[in-house]
């Protein structure tokens, strides 16, 4: 594969997720569509899909890239870490990523190993001592053997979802807008997919928390949020819904186009934060796209003060705020005139 400059893919491909447990659920829910060029229009892969097969299609995806010197941009609608606080509950903390998702999966001699969100929280809060999964739903609370709520006093959103309306916490299952099953879930689908593409030979790199900038060369697979991404192509004008499209495939759809219309690059460089920001980010993760703006600000807004855009702090939370200043807007179409690489150009699981 050819190198590109920082930000600049060929493809983009992105999936709307599901945590359900029945493989029905799953494949009426789960959605993967892909883009390619500055001018190429969403395009379906055929399923359905479950979580299982999503991940064959996407290292299929991956695999024929590479063979085409194809560079990609992937994401899926969870989160792809824990915050902090639970990390350090699990005593997975300050370890690399895929080793968290490989212990996750595997299980410890204090963990138990990643299964149905079902089972698992209600296992997870007896190995750790502490109510942290729980469920507002009683009737589902009462079937998973979990709290309406919660006692624990650390924190359970992470410093990149407070940058996002809408955030949820990763401890909490059921409900509208429950994510903990979704993560769970995807946790370990993440590891299996890592691995097997590692075993393939591809170069796959999970942003932010192998590379702080993107590096031009790799494949690059990373968290999405679709609600934020439609909000954004609305504020430009530039939201394009088909009639025959589902509501999951709205949500994969309009990330992949997106991604197209948006200069990536800053939004990929994490190494203009402080660093502190980048340690949080390197461990908790980080959403594609989010960025903290002073009040008042666009997050459209093309603007030459430096200032308009500021990093990266977590207000109202205690971990100690830290600042940045962003010297260039992301939010905007891409330049079609540069050369090399790709021209520069609410149903919401949170």
């Amino acid at each position: 594969m050819k190198p590109h400059r920082p930000g600049h893919f060929d493809t983009f491909l992105f999936a709307d997720y599901s945590g359900a447990e029945s493989e029905s659920a799953q494949k009426a829910a789960i959605s993967l569509f892909r883009v390619d060029g500055v001018e190429g229009q969403p395009r379906k892969i055929v399923g359905p899909f479950t979580r299982a097969t999503l991940r064959e299609a996407l290292i299929h995806q991956l695999e024929s890239a590479t063979h085409e010197h194809r560079r990609v941009l992937f994401g899926i609608d969870h989160q792809w870490s824990w915050p902090r606080d639970l990390l350090k509950a699990a005593t997975l903390e300050d370890l690399p990523w895929r080793e968290r998702l490989a212990r996750l999966t595997a299980g410890t001699t204090t963990l138990p190993a990643l299964s149905s969100p079902s089972t698992y929280a209600a296992l997870f809060n007896r190995a750790v001592g502490s109510d942290i999964f729980h469920c507002r739903v009683h009737s589902l609370g009462a079937k998973y053997g979990l709290p309406p709520s919660s006692s624990w006093k650390g924190n359970a959103i992470r410093l990149t979802e407070t940058l996002m309306p809408g955030a949820k916490p990763a401890t909490r299952l059921g409900g509208t807008g429950a994510v903990a099953g979704q993560t769970l879930t995807g946790l370990r689908e993440l590891h299996l997919l890592f691995a097997e593409t590692k075993r393939l030979g591809l170069h796959v790199k999970a942003w932010p928390f192998e590379l702080m900038r993107d590096d031009g060369e790799s494949h690059v697979g990373g968290e999405i949020y679709p609600a934020f991404c439609k909000r954004d192509l609305k504020t430009r004008g530039l939201l394009k819904v088909e009639t025959e499209w589902t509501e999951h495939d709205r949500d994969a759809a309009t990330t992949a186009l997106w991604a197209r219309q948006t200069d990536l690059a800053p939004l990929l460089d994490l190494t203009l934060a402080s660093r502190t920001t980048q340690r949080i980010a390197r461990e908790e993760g980080w959403i594609l796209g989010a960025i903290e703006r002073i009040s008042g600000s666009s997050p459209t807004a093309k603007s030459s003060d430096p200032n308009t855009h500021r990093g990266l702090g977590r207000p109202g939370f205690h971990r100690r705020r830290a600042t940045v200043p962003w010297e260039r807007s992301a939010f905007r179409k891409p330049d079609r005139s540069a050369a090399g690489g790709r021209r520069s150009s609410d149903r919401s699981p949170r």
